[in-house]
């Protein structure tokens, strides 16, 4: 019988579109959105790009050395730091105006640095652009006289000696925090999967419905059947959960495979927090389908609704919503099952395997254990007056 019940609810489940629907297509379809919207959006403001900048020598410059400065900085093997345009001072303010170039370095009687806020740039871009320029300004007038001497006495040293000295002082050192994926879009797709898994509801919603006689004929012939109650359900729930953890986990594989998103940890570990988010995700819905006489309509609109508010304020729609709860009623992310997920994930991605990712697992299963029993006890040994 067992074995029957699971072989009947696998077939049902590959019949209900609008389930499949909800856990696999919508999830795919948003992930997509993400991607068209997102995918560059880090690179085009946080990884480094050589930066652009104008040089005018006036007639009068006696300052030789800063030139070559420059020439080394902007003639680098792999990433050039600068971009150099050499041209007169007008045109070098035009092309500053126009955000061709994020500062003019003007050499004469002495070295100075001219930038000007631009609308038209990003201002983190601009601002962090403009304060390197500042920095190479800055770290030239301290070593001026050491640089101008090995010119003057040695001048096919002075690129080694520029290297040593911007070794002491690195523009743009890599450091690795973490082994993992430190974009924060990666936060976005986090939550997407925990919406993915939330959606599973809809299946064990429809497990305590139609095991319900007043809810559904197919719930009046159960009733009446002489099977177990107890294994009819488990069969279900095992062959439910299965199934929408599959469906999860192929949204799980376009993301990484198609998108080539880069989820930062173990993959076999998304997948494992998956199934956990979807055991998750059938309780509740088992549980809200079992409550009282409410109609199947309005449970799946119980259900959707409060999927969704989890996914918002866990940071689904606004990336630092969830941070906003943190700060006035961190009790609400504590309870908050989209949280729980979406924090297993970026547990996993920046520290691994720690009590904190324990603690957020711990927590879903028995939020799971609490929604099945409760479920459960709200569909056992119901009568009827008339069947």
């Amino acid at each position: 019988m067992f074995i029957h019940e699971f072989k009947y609810e696998l077939i049902r489940v590959l019949r209900q579109k609008d389930e499949l629907f909800w856990v696999l297509l919508f999830p795919i379809i948003l992930g997509t959105m993400f991607y068209v919207a997102f995918g560059n959006l880090n690179n085009a403001t946080e990884n480094f790009h050589t930066i652009p900048a104008a040089v005018c020598v006036e007639a009068a410059a006696k300052d030789k050395s800063f030139e070559a400065v420059l020439d080394i900085l902007s003639d680098e093997t792999d990433t050039p730091l600068l971009e150099l345009t050499y041209t007169d001072w007008d045109d070098a303010v035009e092309l500053l105006k126009e955000n061709s170039v994020r500062g003019i370095f003007k050499i004469g009687e002495s070295v100075t640095l001219h930038c000007v806020s631009n609308e038209n740039a990003n201002a983190v871009t601009l601002a962090l652009e403009q304060s390197i320029l500042e920095t190479i300004l800055q770290e030239y007038l301290t070593y001026a006289d050491l640089i101008t001497e090995i010119a003057q006495t040695s001048p096919d040293k002075l690129p080694e000696a520029i290297s040593k000295m911007e070794s002491s002082v690195s523009y743009k050192k890599e450091l690795s925090l973490t082994p993992g994926n430190m974009d924060s879009i990666i936060q976005y797709y986090f939550n997407l999967i925990a919406m993915a898994c939330l959606f599973t509801s809809f299946a064990g919603a429809y497990i305590a419905m139609h095991h319900q006689a007043n809810l559904s004929p197919l719930g009046a012939r159960k009733c009446i059947s002489p099977n177990s109650k107890f294994c009819s359900v488990a069969a279900q729930l095992l062959s439910c959960l299965l199934t929408q953890f599959v469906c999860v986990a192929v949204t799980i594989l376009y993301l990484y495979f198609v998108l080539k998103i880069d989820f930062g940890t173990s993959f076999p570990m998304i997948l494992f927090t998956s199934f956990i988010g979807c055991i998750l995700g059938v309780s509740f819905g088992f549980f809200i389908g079992s409550i009282g006489r409410i109609s199947e309509t309005a449970k799946n609109g119980i259900m959707i609704s409060a999927s969704l508010l989890c996914c918002f304020l866990s940071g689904l729609m606004l990336g630092n919503m969830r941070m906003i709860i943190e700060s006035f009623c961190p009790l609400i992310n504590d309870l908050n099952p989209a949280v729980l997920i979406s924090d297993s994930f970026l547990t996993l991605n920046i520290y691994g395997v720690t009590e904190r990712y324990g603690a957020n697992l711990f927590a879903l299963l028995l939020f799971s254990a609490i929604f099945t029993v409760f479920g459960c006890l709200m569909i056992r040994r119901k009568t009827y007056a008339s069947l």
